[in-house]
């Protein structure tokens, strides 16, 4: 009798739109019954496995980095809470200069940190990442 085996590669390997779907679904169990914009989730999923592949210089998605997208998804939407409680107190006690203020750091909390975050990975990105060259980035198919 012949056995046939899959390859150990092929079962840690989603398509990005499996991966989008399964990073979803950790995030939301993660976070139980909190209140989540759906919509806003699946956008800031869908970008970050299209940054994660951009940077990885790959056309599929390791499974073992749906974890680590869940965690930065997770913190992500965390520090937005927060800074949107922070918003709330910053401007029941708004007067003057502190509008100004909580601008700024509501600026600074959808951007900066984002690309902070995003650097905060790539230790673990480098694992999966592969050389870029010839044929390897998914947009100069012709």
């Amino acid at each position: 009798i012949m056995y046939m085996e899959e390859p150990m590669v092929k079962a840690d390997i989603m398509t990005p739109t499996e991966a989008v779907a399964d990073i979803i679904a950790k995030v939301k169990t993660i976070r139980g019954n909190t209140e989540i914009d759906e919509a806003v989730l699946g956008i800031y999923v869908e970008k970050l496995v299209n940054d994660v592949l951009d940077y990885c210089h790959r056309h599929d998605f390791p499974r073992a980095l749906t974890f680590t997208c869940m965690d930065l998804i997770n913190k992500r939407i965390g520090d937005e809470q927060t800074a949107a409680e922070g918003a709330a107190q910053l401007k029941s006690i708004e007067a003057g200069d502190t509008k100004f203020e909580f601008n700024v750091a509501a600026a600074i909390s959808s951007g900066v940190l984002n690309d902070l975050d995003f650097d905060s990975i790539k230790p673990k990105l480098n694992l999966y990442r592969k050389i870029a060259g010839f044929g390897s980035c998914r947009h100069h198919h012709n």
